[in-house]
């Protein structure tokens, strides 16, 4: 039996196509456990309209196409401009907050009574020229804390947890 025969029998058997193993079945049941499904999705509490501000809040005029800029007002652009540089600015002092704040408690835990340690507890200094550059999902804050965050800073309408969907 030549090399090529050999390959063309394996390459045509049948349990390169078909599973016969432990699993056969894992299709047909999916993630359900004696017919319990413990797939859970996660669902947005924030509306459409609601959704709309923090996004145009946090991403300024890049959330519109070209041509919805040129039909809009001059001082609408403005603002839109205004709002998210005032929101990149509390995220990024926020950001470093919370970068100092990890920083603080884990000098604490591993050198309690260095020198160090005390000036990072004394300082917790800011830098708003400084980008920082940190994930949100790095820092392990979620969509509703930046929203609590904005809104308390009054970037986002007073009544936004009552807005109704437009």
């Amino acid at each position: 039996m030549n090399t090529s025969q050999k390959i063309s029998q394996v390459s045509n058997r049948e349990e390169r196509v078909n599973y016969k193993g432990k699993f056969s079945s894992l299709q047909e049941f999916g993630n359900s456990y004696k017919g319990k499904t413990y797939t859970k999705y996660e669902s947005d509490v924030f509306n459409k309209y609601q959704n709309f501000l923090y996004k145009r809040a946090l991403y300024g005029l890049k959330m519109y196409d070209d041509s919805e800029i040129n039909i809009m007002h001059w001082q609408k652009i403005k603002r839109i401009r205004k709002v998210n540089k005032r929101t990149q600015r509390i995220i990024n002092i926020w950001k470093q907050e919370l970068t100092n704040s990890y920083t603080t408690s884990f000098f604490e835990q591993i050198f309690p009574k260095s020198p160090i340690t005390k000036g990072l507890q004394e300082t917790n200094y800011t830098d708003p020229e400084f980008n920082c550059k940190l994930s949100f999902k790095d820092l392990g804050v979620k969509k509703e804390n930046v929203i609590k965050k904005l809104h308390s800073e009054g970037v986002l309408p007073k009544n936004f947890y009552e807005l109704p969907e437009k």
